[in-house]
């Protein structure tokens, strides 16, 4: 066979390769397009979608109680979000996204030569804001070997529809509003209130950075549990604000240096003000709920139909009486100790500890993991970090 004649074959073959290889990805792409890997949400059906919602309980001077809530989400309006939030979060995670339609081209560029040709991990992802908005709204399922793919072009369909439905203000709006945050918390205004106590609206710019920094990886960068991994991270946003020149350098170099401060707030059912309260109110509502949908025919939800519940309860004066209710307990536990002395039933009694231990759900864990009482023990003997319970607070 002459060099030209083979030259002829390798470039048919080559031609063949490129073609089966182009026609691949084309049914790929109209598999997920028609829906076989999932069903992709037509444009009007993106417009009437619901997110979860928290109930929440307020007090009769409007500061919040507690929630109820399957989803820790409030979601706020755009209004509500300060301008630097939103500069915080464009400068940090889409710096394109009032100039793109869904997709950045020059980021996946980025990615497709350093990530996948030069195998740089540290090269990020690519994903607009749009396009994470769409795995917030409809997370991802285990697909097999190339699930990745598939979702990354799913993902992008729906994010290209979602910029059809919505103004770059209204996605900016949903994003904030669903994206989830540490603690599992979801929505910026949950956010806002659980780690800084205020409402979004008002957060300082380093607080804000705070949150938007924790997005790239919400345990990680959680500062309740890694203080000085989030302080690192918020000041990274801060430099990227400084970057897109959305903060001045003056600014910059002032708040980079500032201490990271929390106020952290507990919302769950258990915790917080009036919790017994709260716990009656459940059932009360419950009933009354049940009873209203009947008679007007609709579907409220007490856990997320984002309801807000007006009680007669006075924060301050509840605040008040838990401390005092605490303060005389913790006397009364004193004297109830000191009253029994040496012949206190939990230091002469040894079968009075041994009752009690094999309630516990760690002992029975261990008893039906095939252990028999000695094993058990010698387990529960080994030290660890455990909270309890005491009058001026929980401990570690």
């Amino acid at each position: 066979m002459s060099k030209k004649t083979l030259k002829k074959h390798l470039y048919i073959l080559l031609f063949k390769i490129l073609t089966i290889g182009l026609l691949a990805v084309a049914l790929l792409i109209a598999s997920i397009y028609l829906g076989f890997w999932g069903t992709i949400p037509s444009q009007k059906q993106l417009t009437e979608i619901q997110q979860s919602k928290a109930t929440e309980v307020l007090s009769s001077d409007y500061k919040l109680l507690g929630k109820f809530y399957t989803t820790d989400r409030q979601p706020i309006t755009f209004k509500q979000i300060p301008k630097h939030v939103i500069n915080a979060l464009v400068a940090t995670e889409d710096v394109r996204f009032f100039e793109h339609e869904g997709v950045d081209n020059l980021s996946l560029l980025r990615v497709l030569i350093k990530s996948i040709l030069l195998q740089n991990k540290s090269a990020g992802g690519g994903s607009t804001l749009s396009q994470q908005l769409a795995k917030n709204m409809f997370p991802r399922k285990n697909l097999g070997k190339f699930g990745i793919v598939i979702h990354k072009i799913r993902e992008i369909i729906i994010s290209n529809r979602l910029e059809k439905a919505y103004s770059k203000e209204e996605l900016l709006t949903h994003y904030l509003n669903t994206v989830p945050f540490s603690d599992n918390t979801f929505g910026i205004e949950s956010a806002a209130k659980k780690f800084f106590n205020k409402s979004t609206h008002q957060l300082s710019i380093d607080q804000g950075a705070v949150l938007i920094g924790m997005l790239k990886t919400n345990y990680y960068y959680n500062p309740r549990l890694f203080p000085e991994k989030s302080k690192k991270r918020r000041n990274v946003v801060l430099h990227q604000m400084k970057k897109y020149h959305y903060l001045k350098d003056a600014d910059y170099k002032k708040l980079q240096k500032l201490p990271l401060e929390l106020d952290y707030q507990s919302f769950s059912h258990n915790t917080g003000l009036a919790p017994y309260f709260r716990e009656h109110l459940k059932k009360e509502l419950g009933q009354w709920l049940k009873d209203y949908n009947a008679e007007h025919k609709t579907q409220f939800n007490l856990y997320n139909s984002g309801l807000k519940i007006h009680t007669t309860i006075d924060a301050g004066m509840q605040q008040l009486a838990e401390e005092a209710m605490c303060s005389h307990l913790s006397k009364l536990q004193t004297d109830f100790e000191r009253s029994h002395g040496k012949n206190a039933p939990w230091k002469k009694k040894t079968n009075l500890i041994s009752r009690e231990l094999i309630k516990l759900d760690a002992y029975k864990k261990l008893k039906a993991s095939g252990l028999n009482a000695k094993e058990i023990i010698k387990k529960m003997s080994t030290p660890h970090d455990i909270e309890w319970f005491t009058w001026q607070g929980k401990k570690l």
